[in-house]
């Protein structure tokens, strides 16, 4: 065989291992011309079913642990619309968050310091069922309360005692992987949760009684 034939049969071995290689790697180089699929970040966590208030967040609780021991299917899960604001483009891009019927939840106070980034939105569906929306509330109660007048003392036992029951909580769903798994799991430790939810009516009340005092204070 001369030197001519070996270098065309060499340049056909290498075709053929180059299209070997293409045929393995293709699905990942993507097509030219065409974006590549980025990976989805996971949404960071929503605090759009925070209630506004502490009365407010104590009598969903027990509304919420009301339709958990009654024998009524549950209700379907909050739906929100979010709109995720992204300024800029690679590593340096990040995101706001707004509900899509309220832009004022993504202030633009900041515009300014945005003015030269390119900027672009996605739209996110959001679900939160209702034993999500207790355990979320149940962490959050100590922050709620912390936008009240309640003094130092009552805010420490609201943080303590939800912290406990936040534990009691996260034991009981440990396992529980399904709704109704995870409803049976809450009435297993549903004296428990009376006695917190009675505790913090309680607070409710001592916060009331506190306004009520303050308003009849005379003047200086």
């Amino acid at each position: 065989m001369n030197s001519s034939e070996s270098l065309k049969q060499c340049f056909r071995g290498v075709a053929m291992i180059a299209a070997a290689i293409a045929l393995v790697t293709g699905c990942n180089q993507g097509v030219p011309g065409e974006p590549k699929t980025e990976s989805i970040n996971k949404l960071p966590k929503m605090k759009f079913h925070r209630p506004d208030s502490f009365p407010m967040a104590v009598s969903r609780l027990v509304e919420i642990h009301q339709l958990i021991l009654s024998e009524s299917p549950l209700p379907d899960p909050k739906v929100f619309q979010v709109v995720e604001v992204i300024h800029g483009s690679g590593p340096g891009a990040h995101s706001h968050y707004h509900l899509a019927n309220d832009p004022s939840g993504h202030s633009h106070a900041h515009n300014d310091d945005h003015a030269d980034e390119e900027s672009n939105e996605k739209r996110h569906e959001v679900e939160v069922d209702v034993i999500t929306e207790m355990s979320d509330i149940i962490k959050w109660l100590p922050e709620i309360a912390g936008d009240t007048d309640m003094n130092k003392d009552l805010w420490g036992s609201v943080k303590s005692k939800s912290g406990s029951m936040q534990s009691e909580l996260n034991g009981a769903l440990a396992k529980a992987t399904s709704q109704q798994e995870k409803r049976e799991a809450i009435r297993s430790v549903g004296d428990q949760f009376v006695v917190f939810n009675d505790s913090m009516a309680e607070v409710v009340e001592e916060l009331k009684k506190s306004d009520r005092e303050n308003q009849e204070l005379p003047e200086d």
